[in-house]
């Protein structure tokens, strides 16, 4: 173990002369080294630190070593990659070529790391000549690495994916550009969508690539810009759009009303778009207050998420405090069989609620986020109407609770109301998913029309 300790120190340091003296030493410990406690290989390490000389020596004696993973599922290859090492990235192919196109624990090729990574495009265009087969394997969600250089903004990367790529097949540039990922986008839907104006010019220069594609939602990338907030950044991509002729999807020609998106829509139209200036600002009108009663929004959800471990307790408060009266009845006084009902009707709720929570009820859901609410209104609504009628019920020795009786009425009433609202919320989100529901197969219909049409 100690010789070990000492290769891992040597590896930090870049020291050839001290590795080549423990390799006389011991000529078996770099077999030996991948059994160890030790997470990363000295491998990882000398690569981290960018020390060639001392990766080379590795790879003359245990070239296995290029083959091993660390905690994170990243050969060597990856991390000299994410670091842009490459001269140890020749080392490395040499040995094992087929590293190219191992993949980490979160899916990613060595070529993939160095896009994200944004280093030299010379790691690029050796990694992708090394392998061209790792440029047209996809990630999670479909994304091709012409996706992922736009997801990035790195338009080095993409150029030097597209010279590399032309080189070997230009038919297949052709595909790549107008490759659809799992929601239908291409990549001047991505670059329309993150507004990454440098890539978005390139696109529309480039001969292959199809203006007007829509993705699944049917939209184009003018659509997806119309229908972002409005900065100067989207104002600027709007006119490149528009004056490379570039058009909007058959759906909103013909003025039906747009499927939802990722994007928050704009109530700005496109005549509108030209008197927008930085001297002459004009924001969309804010929506009304109280319809956001009726609604439930993306700030509704956080909040809720936010306050779940608030929720939790405060359910299990509500059943402890509705539990004991029972108890102590049941035991030590006379069965009263309104007290149970009332108190069941405050205990279930709470009770359900903590249930739910525990089995991971998704609030993110707003069906889930809904239910909680009513269920947490009905049982503080009829702990409060417990405490209304024990109230009623000693009125006629105390006179002078007649206000809290009143007060306490007045708040059931309001949390009645409250709880009808919530119930409103519920219809509008339901006849909301029915109509989406409608456009989806209106849209699918028109599709289905013109694919028979153009057939």
């Amino acid at each position: 173990m100690e010789m070990e300790k000492r290769l891992y120190e040597d590896a930090l340091e870049g020291n050839v002369t001290n590795l080549k003296v423990l390799i006389q030493e011991d000529p078996l410990i770099l077999d030996r080294i991948s059994k160890t406690f030790f997470q990363d290989t000295p491998l990882h390490i000398a690569i981290l630190r960018g020390h060639l000389d001392f990766a080379r020596v590795v790879l003359s004696h245990n070239p296995r070593l290029a083959t091993e993973s660390d905690s994170l599922g990243h050969l060597p290859l990856h991390v000299a990659s994410a670091k842009g090492h490459v001269e140890i990235i020749r080392e490395l192919v040499r040995v094992d070529p087929g590293a190219c196109l191992a993949r980490s624990k979160d899916g990613r090729l060595p070529l993939h790391l160095a896009i994200v990574k944004g280093v030299r495009v010379e790691v690029v265009t050796e990694l992708a000549r090394a392998c061209t087969e790792s440029t047209r394997l996809r990630l999670d969600g479909g994304d091709t690495v012409l996706h992922l250089c736009v997801k990035c903004d790195n338009l080095d990367a993409f150029q030097v994916l597209v010279k590399v790529l032309k080189g070997e097949d230009n038919n297949s540039i052709s595909s790549l550009f107008n490759a659809r990922n799992d929601d239908g986008n291409t990549v001047l839907h991505l670059a329309a969508l993150y507004k990454h104006l440098e890539i978005t010019k390139y696109l529309l220069a480039t001969p292959n690539m199809d203006l007007n594609a829509e993705n699944n939602n049917g939209l184009t990338a003018l659509d997806l810009v119309e229908n972002s907030p409005k900065d100067l950044k989207a104002l600027e991509l709007l006119n490149i759009l528009l004056q490379s002729n570039v058009r909007r999807s058959t759906l909103s020609n013909n003025h039906s009303p747009l499927p939802p998106t990722n994007i928050q829509p704009s109530k700005f139209s496109t005549q509108e778009i030209s008197t927008l200036t930085p001297n002459n600002p004009r924001q969309p009108k804010p929506k009304r207050s109280w319809k956001k009663f009726f609604t439930f929004t993306d700030n509704n959800i956080k909040h809720l998420e936010d306050m779940k471990g608030e929720i939790l307790i405060t359910a299990a408060i509500i059943a402890l405090i509705n539990a004991l009266p029972i108890i102590y009845l049941k035991v030590n006084g006379p069965d009263i069989p309104d007290q149970f009902s009332i108190n069941s009707g405050s205990f279930v709720p709470a009770v359900t609620i903590i249930l739910l929570l525990l089995a991971g009820l998704p609030l993110s859901n707003k069906f889930c986020a809904w239910l909680v609410i009513q269920l947490m209104y009905s049982a503080v609504g009829f702990m409060g109407l417990n405490y209304i009628g024990q109230m009623i019920s000693t009125e006629s020795r105390y006179s002078y609770l007649d206000f809290a009786v009143y007060f306490m009425l007045v708040w059931f009433v309001l949390l009645s109301i409250l709880s009808a609202l919530n119930v409103i919320r519920l219809i509008v989100l339901v006849v909301k998913s029915i109509k989406r529901c409608v456009k989806r197969r209106k849209l699918r219909g028109r599709r289905d029309s013109n694919a028979l049409s153009n057939a």
